[in-house]
Parts: structure tokens; C-alpha cells; sequence
């Protein structure tokens, strides 16, 4: 993915549009489907906000974050989302909500009990 051919935060979006919806999830999985749509409402609003870049930044990582836990769990599940995970729908956008702040830490090889480098990345921890 290249910056430069993204100018809209609906262009960026569209990936993860088109993976969810390839996996049907809008029809297994409505609560699923309706959490990442609020996010992706949230993700617009927050991007054309007059807020601080770094505040906003910082806001921008933690939804994708949460964007970006959808997909893997979306894109790991071998048959069917809620047996392999043992969780409800419910459970699971709980997960993400409250694994979201250290996402960035553990997919760069930290672990929550480490303090991050200081990086762009880690501005969702906030």
C-alpha cells in the first residue's frame, strides 16, 4: 500500500470493506459487521476533524487497530468464527475493544509488560 495513492479515508477503508464482505460476514456475523461499521464512521469523522495531527493520529491508530483485530479474527477462523474462538459476538468485540491500546506494541514484539519506543505507532496507547 502506498500513502500517496490514498487521499480519502474511504479509500483506505475499502480493504477491509472488501475482505469482510467476502467472508460474508454482514450474515454470520451482524454484530460484527455492525461494530466495524461504527468504526469505520468513527474513522471518517476523526480524520476530516480539526483536531490536533497527533491527537488525531493517536485516535486513527486505535480504530484501526480495532479494524485490524477484526480482520485477523475474520481472517483466521477455519470454519466458523464462534466455535473456533468459543466466543459470542458480544465477547469478542470486548476483546478487541479492551486489547486495542497495546495492539501496535504486540504486533511490533512487545509485550504489554514492555515500554514502547518512542514512535508514532504507539500514539493510540493514549
Amino acid at each position: 500500500m502506498l500513502a500517496e495513492t490514498i487521499t480519502k479515508p474511504e479509500e483506505y477503508l475499502l480493504y477491509s470493506n472488501k475482505i469482510l464482505l467476502k467472508a460474508k460476514i454482514t450474515d454470520s456475523y451482524p454484530k460484527i459487521f455492525e461494530y466495524y461499521c461504527e468504526l469505520c464512521e468513527q474513522f471518517k469523522a476523526i480524520f476530516y476533524d480539526d483536531d490536533n495531527l497527533f491527537l488525531k493520529m493517536g485516535k486513527l491508530l486505535s480504530i484501526d487497530a480495532e479494524i485490524q483485530m477484526i480482520l485477523e479474527i475474520v481472517e483466521s477462523s477455519q470454519n466458523e468464527l464462534l466455535k473456533d474462538f468459543k466466543m459470542s459476538e458480544d465477547q469478542i468485540i470486548q476483546m478487541i475493544k479492551f486489547d486495542k491500546k497495546y495492539f501496535y506494541r504486540e504486533l511490533t514484539g512487545y509485550t504489554v509488560k514492555d515500554n514502547p519506543r518512542w514512535s508514532l505507532i504507539y500514539l493510540s496507547e493514549n
